[in-house]
């Protein structure tokens, strides 16, 4: 049955009659405007080499920052042409940026939509209206929070791994699997398995309490009782999934197929979805919509605004899309020509290249690393291997070339750091077959091994005066946190190991700056 042209015009008159009241307020175009900005920055989340596996829950808090604005659309808000101008220019100075320079830039990553939700809030509400929307930036300081210290805190400090392999040795002991525990280790007659921190539960902790925290300033004021309440059963449903999950690993050890899956992202993302769905039914325990705390509010009507104001939120609106569209059709990759097929050294032949393809890892250590080469030379039958691997967002540590050696090569190294002025710092170390130079490669400064020298060198070259109208202009990051951990080896072939490292600090100290380079060539 054809829909009639006479039930076409009424619907249409229906739509007319209910958008044409909705144009001539203030908050159709603030939510449009919010959502532009919301998808803007859920693009850039989704296309960021660290941030793009926590896309969910960035949209759960834009979703949560949305709502907050929508509830509160009756506050009076006391706009001025002064407040809306500054507002504006602080808004586009974040957003009239590559979306290269917010996957690069930290500071910028995480207090960039803060200034830019502070102008639209200045250019929305006014200076007066910003306080009766707190809990709407208070929101987005929480998205933008750097969580990343809580692991190291459950990892280090509460020895994560140890308790959870207890646990899950008392579950499957209580089973009636003979399992037993020895430190990180769960044992079963058919085999162990090593539990690491990114295996336990400490990651669904993490992310049942940012959906805690949303909870309680979306849904406001709760009791200090259903606060306790909230954040209890997060850390107990995601400790006790996470063992729950140690737990099926011990069992399947011996079957590779299955132990990978479960072991994988796509096994671990189940028991995230279990652990949340088990934590919605215990928030609905604890908070029960019958008992909610309800805002009276008075009915809405439909204050309009003057056509001018309209004019300038619509002209802002279009322009935030079209500055959308442009960076987000304009971005280009990070690793863009980051090492070159040829690396041409003094005296010495390059025979071969092979570029390095970035892994995944359930331990997240090389989730940093963008790209690779490895370069060999010769000179007079003597061979050399050059490693170099790009990385951004690090602090200067976690070096790739010795995250799989033994612990004591790793104190090897350690012990044998050496310095050179204009250089910076390298360590040397050897095995039974090769003797290895390495270190990191940094933006500005010299050489380094550790996070404190790294960090030293941002502060030192990074932070200074004459970068600051650059990055104020979007040329430049503040920080620059990217490095070329680069490793050089020549085979010992029975010589002594004293003998073969003068010949890398040579080959290091004539090419650093040349390697150096590199990172100006990036973005």
């Amino acid at each position: 049955m054809f829909i009639s042209t006479q039930k076409l015009n009424q619907a249409k008159q229906a739509f007319l009659l209910r958008f044409h009241p909705l144009v001539k307020t203030q908050y159709f175009y603030l939510i449009g405007i919010f959502t532009t900005l919301a998808a803007l920055h859920l693009n850039m989340v989704n296309n960021h080499p660290l941030e793009s596996k926590e896309i969910a829950f960035y949209t759960l808090y834009w979703a949560g920052i949305i709502f907050l604005l929508w509830q509160n659309r009756q506050q009076d808000n006391t706009t001025t042409w002064f407040s809306s101008l500054l507002g504006l220019g602080l808004l586009f100075m974040v957003i009239l940026r590559p979306i290269s320079q917010w996957h690069l830039d930290l500071f910028l990553f995480r207090f960039g939509p803060i200034f830019a939700a502070l102008g639209l809030g200045l250019l929305s509400f006014g200076f007066a209206g910003l306080r009766h929307h707190w809990r709407l930036f208070l929101l987005l300081c929480l998205m933008l929070f750097p969580y990343g210290f809580i692991n190291e805190i459950f990892a280090f400090r509460l020895h994560f791994s140890e308790l959870t392999a207890t646990i899950s040795a008392f579950l499957l002991h209580y089973l009636g699997l003979k399992a037993t525990v020895q430190g990180a280790l769960v044992k079963l007659p058919t085999g162990q398995v090593e539990v690491l921190y990114f295996c336990t539960g400490g990651m669904l902790i993490l992310w049942l309490l940012k959906l805690t925290l949303l909870i309680m300033v979306v849904i406001f004021p709760l009791t200090w009782r259903q606060r306790l309440g909230l954040i209890v059963c997060a850390i107990a449903t995601g400790f006790l999934v996470g063992c729950i999950r140690v737990a099926l690993l011990a069992v399947v050890v011996n079957n590779h197929s299955l132990f990978d899956y479960w072991h994988s992202y796509t096994g671990g993302g189940i028991f995230m979805v279990i652990a949340t769905i088990t934590y919605a039914a215990l928030c609905n325990w604890i908070l029960p919509l019958e008992q909610l705390p309800s805002e009276k509010k008075p009915d809405f009507t439909t204050a309009t605004v003057e056509p001018k104001r309209r004019l300038f939120l619509t002209t802002t609106w279009l322009s935030i899309i079209l500055t959308s569209i442009y960076l987000i059709a304009t971005k280009r990759p990070l690793t863009t020509s980051t090492f070159p097929e040829n690396i041409a050294l003094n005296s010495w032949q390059q025979i071969k290249v092979k570029s390095w393809s970035k892994q995944k890892s359930d331990t997240q250590i090389i989730a940093e690393f963008e790209s690779g080469k490895d370069y060999s030379y010769t000179k007079n039958n003597l061979p050399l291997e050059l490693q170099m691997r790009y990385v951004i967002n690090t602090r200067g540590e976690l070096n790739p070339f010795l995250q799989q050696s033994s612990k004591n090569l790793v104190k090897d190294s350690q012990k044998n750091i050496r310095y050179v002025k204009g250089i910076g710092y390298y360590e040397l170390y050897s095995d039974s077959k090769q003797a290895y130079l390495t270190a990191c490669i940094n933006p500005r400064g010299g050489s380094t091994v550790n996070s404190n020298q790294f960090m030293q060198n941002r502060y030192t070259y990074d932070l200074t005066w004459n970068r600051l109208l650059p990055w104020f202009l979007g040329k430049e990051v503040l920080r620059d946190n990217r490095c070329i951990w680069t490793q050089l080896s020549i085979p010992l072939n029975g010589v002594v190991n004293s003998k073969v490292y003068p010949v890398l600090e040579s080959f290091w100290a004539e090419n650093y700056v040349a390697w150096q380079s590199l990172l100006l060539k990036i973005y």
